[in-house]
């Protein structure tokens, strides 16, 4: 038993030295990608690497419940990367946009607007490929009642 343990725990170690030895750096300036929202908010995101520190990704959320509800999300979110430690490169992010929610049931919608900060950090496996985490502060207003929240996002991305 004492073996096996040892044999998983050496080969856990392995694994995460192959990757931390792999690890690159943030992609180059001009790289456009697909980021994926895991947690948060169900949208869509194509990130683009203005220069090595800034990146700005226009997002897409929409989310349809038959014979009740369609919301539709559109904005930004810039990120700027404040350096780089072993492949993890800590971020500053925020958020404008707005959302549509149209409810068919009255034949009515509400139009609300969202401003967000927020801190996280990226790990860059390779310069195509990460995974990202950050929590934020979300502002919500306009037609809803004004809402003040804290969300936590986990994100992958690809790089082309």
């Amino acid at each position: 038993m004492n073996t096996v343990i040892k044999k998983i725990g050496s080969l856990v170690i392995l694994s995460i030295l192959t990757i931390a030895v792999q690890a690159q750096s943030i992609p180059d300036e001009g790289t456009v990608g697909l980021r994926a929202n895991f947690t948060g908010q169900t949208s869509i995101e194509v990130p683009y690497m203005l220069n090595q520190s800034f990146s700005l990704a226009p997002y897409i959320g929409i989310n349809s419940t038959q014979d009740q509800t369609t919301n539709i999300a559109i904005g930004i979110r810039p990120r700027f990367y404040t350096g780089m430690t072993n492949a993890i490169s800590p971020y500053f992010t925020g958020t404008l946009g707005f959302s549509n929610t149209s409810f068919s049931n009255v034949n009515n919608s509400v139009t609300d607007f969202n401003l967000g900060v927020g801190y996280g950090a990226e790990y860059f496996f390779s310069d195509q490929f990460s995974v990202s985490a950050d929590g934020n502060l979300n502002l919500l207003f306009g037609d809803s009642a004004t809402n003040f929240s804290t969300m936590a996002r986990v994100s992958a991305s690809i790089y082309f």
